[in-house]
């Protein structure tokens, strides 16, 4: 994946408007290029990604696809937090076609970096390139973008640095917006800048390397504009290379935070120290008198200065790899003149907490961080904010309903800050049915609500619906007007198709008749386009009433004798069944499904509604409109079998896949769900 953000637009303003910074220089040779490509491109892996994200409240399971650069003996993979966020599976795709799973080592997405792990089947050691050691590169270097574009895998680019150290804000932009532009929960591009080129990259490029012509790692690539190629942007190798050895060795990041934020002198006409641009409410900064607009003119001793804002994120660094728990002293300059300050760092905290979505209540939630509360003015809360609700589902028809946004503070009076307390609080069917009692908050208000939880899978199965007369044909309507043009002799609804064995097939009718009256009462079409007064017409006669239907066939007057039929049911009147363990939608295969793809009247099966692309089936390539008439080893012919053929086919647990056999438009085709699939995603 390639981010798309509204910086990266700006960002063309600053490439429009800044002079040239360097001379152009003479191409590289074919050779020069070939040798710097041979050294990574073979290392360079597509990554496939099953991702659960959350809408309407509701886990919905989805594929994606990244790149990555083996940078380890030990089959380490480099590639960037957005690639592998919400991941529930990784699988990489090496340069010879080989395909691996892989494991997530960590993630840190404040630096946008993630390592993923090869897992083969035997130990090995995997050729892999190295990082550049230094910030060397100048503009108008080449470099080559190598990856998977729209999951194409082996590419490359050429292209060259525009800028070495660029920081996506315009002319015209507040750089204090920088970081939550970047990212409204989770800022990113905090402690470096970017590497700005014009190798083209494409969504899929992201992690991928950016190579120099001596064959070293000098970035990964992690931004781009979809639609054009001509403005990318790549985090510094050795910046990327600290995290990532971090990662391999931690499998995380410790930073410290101080509970401030800087920005540059920029506008200020001040050639000393960086600002504070912000300072947290009830923090350390705070209490020991710390003020947005205050100068830091050194740390610990050492002077620091920023005067344009692709300074700042140096420093931020500095301050973030002071050992957690040390006490720092800042000289500050303010209104009354310089002082120091001490204070203790602390760990950096999260800044999103973890979202999941919460069945029976049909809502999906993320715990409430200090960063995320500060953001809503929920400062001091602790909760569940509700970030999806299913249509219909119990929040969504709680009394009140919940909406996005709000707080959730308890359940039947117990706390819940976080999911397993709303596990513990909920997690179970109420006594007797009962409603649960909620408390949230919405803005700066305190709500309490009714809200009935559903547990469980449960079977769909429509209210019975009154009998309703059927004719089994289809009809276009003829006005008065449109018949005198087409010189049809007549008015009325004309046949367009007719369904076998129905009634007026039965007594004779085709398609081309004009049906003119029934038992008498002429049929008027209203205007050229609906034909529900010859439908209404029937549907207000009685199941197994025998009616004549006068018509005209070929401007001759006939009549049809035939005893009306109760009519089938719709798709709306059919069982559906979820499977969780597949994520697809199925129904009940119904006659309108038997007529639509002339389909034996005995034909029998299950009709797919949905499927989740990244789930089970829809790795195994399964389609909505698909019909499931076999699976393992057993017919399927209703919703019932269906569910016990999967239940025989995991208990059997012979061989690496389950054999799927569909109906799919004219074709009978089989498919293959691998058992691995059914165990490794939720």
């Amino acid at each position: 994946m390639i981010r798309q953000t509204t910086a990266a637009l700006l960002a063309a303003c600053i490439f429009a408007l800044t002079p040239a910074l360097a001379s152009p220089v003479a191409a590289p040779d074919a050779t020069t290029i070939a040798a710097a490509r041979d050294k990574v491109l073979p290392v360079v892996v597509s990554i496939m990604v099953v991702r659960e994200d959350f809408r309407q409240g509701e886990p919905v399971l989805s594929v994606s696809s990244g790149s990555g650069t083996v940078v380890t003996p030990e089959g380490h993979i480099a590639t960037n937090a957005h690639v592998t966020q919400s991941g529930r599976s990784f699988r990489v795709v090496f340069a010879d076609g080989r395909e691996l799973p892989a494991r997530l080592v960590g993630a840190d997405t404040l630096s946008d970096l993630a390592v993923l792990q090869a897992l083969p089947p035997a130990p090995e050691v995997f050729a892999h390139a190295r990082f550049a050691d230094e910030p060397d590169l100048a503009p108008g270097d080449t470099v080559l973008a190598m990856g998977a574009p729209w999951g194409l895998s082996n590419s490359m680019s050429a292209g060259v640095v525009n800028n070495p150290r660029r920081l996506l804000v315009s002319l015209f932009d507040d750089e204090a917006d920088y970081e939550d532009r970047l990212g409204a929960d989770e800022p990113t591009g905090r402690y470096y800048a970017w590497i700005q080129h014009d190798a083209a990259i494409a969504p899929g490029n992201s992690g991928g390397p950016l190579v120099d012509l001596r064959g070293r790692i000098v970035g990964v690539n992690t931004r781009g504009m979809i639609f054009g190629g001509d403005l990318a942007f790549a985090i510094p190798g050795p910046d990327a290379r600290d995290v990532v050895n971090a990662l391999v060795a931690g499998g995380e990041i410790k930073r410290s935070h101080l509970g401030f934020r800087l920005r540059s002198l920029k506008g200020t006409g001040l050639e000393e120290g960086v600002l504070v641009n912000s300072v947290e409410r009830g923090s350390a900064a705070e209490k020991a008198g710390l003020r947005a607009g205050d100068r830091i003119l050194a740390v610990d001793g050492e002077a620091v200065t920023a005067r344009q804002p692709v300074e700042v994120p140096a420093l931020q660094r500095r301050i973030a790899e002071l050992p957690v728990g040390a006490e720092v002293t800042l000289r500050v300059a303010h209104a009354d003149g310089r002082r120091d300050v001490r204070l203790r760092t602390r760990a950096q905290p999260e800044d999103r907490g973890e979202e999941r979505a919460f069945a029976p209540f049909g809502a999906s939630l993320a715990e409430l961080t200090a960063a995320m509360g500060r953001r809503r003015n929920l400062e001091g809360e602790r909760g569940l904010l509700v970030t999806g609700l299913r249509p219909g589902g119990p929040a969504a028809i709680a009394r009140p309903a919940l909406s996005e946004g709000d707080l959730l503070l308890s359940v039947d009076g117990q706390p819940v800050p976080d999911h397993a307390a709303l596990e513990a609080a909920a997690g179970q069917p109420p006594a007797g049915g009962k409603a649960r009692v909620l408390e949230f908050r919405r803005g700066a208000e305190r709500r309490i609500a009714l809200l009935v939880p559903v547990h469980g899978d449960q079977l769909r199965v429509p209210l019975p619906e009154l009998p309703k007369a059927w004719a089994g044909v289809e009809v276009q309507p003829i006005t008065s007007s449109l018949a005198r043009e087409l010189e049809l002799g007549g008015a009325g609804f004309r046949i367009t198709r007719v369904y076998p064995g129905s009634p007026l097939a039965a007594a004779g009718a085709k398609v081309g008749d004009l049906l003119a009256a029934i038992d008498g009462v002429p049929l008027r079409a209203a205007n050229d386009s609906s034909d529900d007064p010859f439908h209404q017409r029937v549907r207000d006669i009685a199941p197994g009433t025998r009616v004549r239907v006068d018509a005209l066939r070929a401007g001759k007057a006939l009549a049809f004798d035939a005893p009306l039929v109760e009519a089938p049911a719709n798709t709306a009147s059919l069982r559906t069944l979820a499977l969780a363990s597949l994520r697809i939608q199925t129904r009940e295969l119904g006659f309108y499904d038997r007529a639509a793809r002339q389909l034996p009247a005995g034909q029998r099966g299950v009709h797919i509604d949905g499927v989740e692309s990244g789930g089970p089936a829809g790795l195994a390539h399964l389609q909505r409109g698909d019909i499931i008439v076999r699976l393992g080893e057993r017919e399927v012919v209703d919703l019932a079998s269906l569910q016990a053929a999967l239940d025989a086919a995991l208990a059997g647990g012979n061989g690496r896949v389950i054999p799927v056999q569909v109906l799919r438009g004219p074709e009978t085709r089989i498919l293959y769900l691998e058992r691995y699939w059914l165990t490794e995603t939720p």
